[in-house]
């Protein structure tokens, strides 16, 4: 129920029907004045919602725990799951932290968008406004997006467990062997052994340490490359707006002779600007597709880890059997003692 002094400004938008007496130039500049309107009114509506936000927010601290529900079904022209969207966009808003604190992530989005984006976690929502055109994607092709970027975040962070229990169980397994191996050879060789494993374990750290230096200094590439495609995208989708506006200045006032000519020189010009950002366009995506292999291939830490270990477990094994041949020689019976205690270990090992 709407209480009084409430009540919105009723205002209906005037459609000017007899336009046929302007000429050409008062059209367009009509044309033009309106589009600006339009677009002030899309810029601000985002920052309206975020301050009716915060209104929304005093009003419930006002009213008492448990009473917003109904203040708002008394007293709101709208339902109070968009009061929450208000009050939530208002918070971010005045989060400096937050990538809605920056005025320039809501302009030239309309609201659906803006729902959309606050909808999603925030670190989502910012890969997707950092890595696509949102002000020219409609509001379905950026919830599947958002949809996309946080499904492909969530498998990361599984696979990421996932290798991080696996590495622990690798760890206990081969704990346990390097135990079994002890009973089975000397405590000097033993010692050698482990000294051996520590300094592949050392060239191994350093091995990754190197990679992962690798890995940070592609990965800033990549984000260069990426921030040069943004602008490269952003430069051609200017040059297309405005390239026919500047082959009608550069004909205006002429001949239809000149105008010919004129019009033919501004369009080969424009043209060949707009190939040349086309091509650095083509280039860039095809040196960030180049960089995310590169990537790619020093990302695998573990795989490189599980193969060092896999190659001390062999040298390990190899010894032994080198010290049961050594036994069997001097004593046939300790060695095939050795022999049933290695079978033993090796049995106890998972596939």
């Amino acid at each position: 129920m709407q209480s009084e002094g409430m009540n919105a400004i009723d205002v209906t938008y005037q459609t000017e029907i007899n336009i046929e007496n302007k000429s050409i130039e008062q059209l367009t500049a009509e044309v033009n004045v309106r589009y600006r309107q339009a677009e002030s009114l899309a810029n601000m509506s985002a920052m309206m919602l975020a301050d009716a936000g915060r209104r929304l927010i005093e009003i419930k601290s006002r009213v008492g725990h448990g009473n917003f529900g109904e203040w708002c079904k008394d007293n709101l022209d709208f339902s109070q799951t968009k009061a929450a969207r208000m009050m939530d966009l208002a918070r971010k808003v005045d989060d400096e932290n937050s990538l809605f604190s920056n005025f320039a992530t809501l302009q030239n989005i309309g609201i659906s968008t803006v729902w959309a984006l606050l909808a999603a976690p925030e670190e989502v929502a910012a890969e997707v406004i950092e890595t696509n055109d949102v002000e020219s994607m409609t509001v379905r092709e950026l919830k599947a997006e958002l949809a996309r970027v946080k499904e492909e975040k969530q498998e990361a962070e599984r696979r990421a467990d996932s290798i991080d229990h696996n590495n622990d169980d690798l760890r206990k397994e081969i704990s346990h062997l390097q135990g079994k191996l002890a009973e089975s050879v000397s405590e000097e060789e033993f010692n050698e052994m482990q000294a051996a494993a520590q300094t592949q374990k050392e060239d191994l750290t350093k091995e990754l340490q190197e990679a992962q230096s690798a890995a940070a200094d592609i990965q800033t590439k990549l984000d260069k490359a990426k921030e040069d495609l943004k602008k490269a995208k952003a430069k051609q989708k200017e040059l297309e707006a405005t390239k026919d506006e500047e082959v009608k200045k550069a004909v205006e006032g002429k001949t239809a002779e000149i105008e010919e000519k004129a019009e033919a020189r501004a369009r080969e010009s424009s043209q060949e600007l707009l190939d040349r950002t086309q091509r650095q366009v083509k280039d860039l995506q095809e040196h960030i597709a180049k960089l995310e292999a590169e990537k790619a291939k020093l990302s695998n830490t573990s795989l490189m880890e599980f193969k060092v270990y896999v190659d001390q477990l062999q040298d390990i094994y190899f010894k032994i059997c080198d010290i049961i041949t050594e036994e069997n020689i001097r004593d046939e019976e300790t060695g095939a003692k050795m022999q049933t205690a290695l079978q033993k270990v090796i049995g106890g090992w998972r596939p």
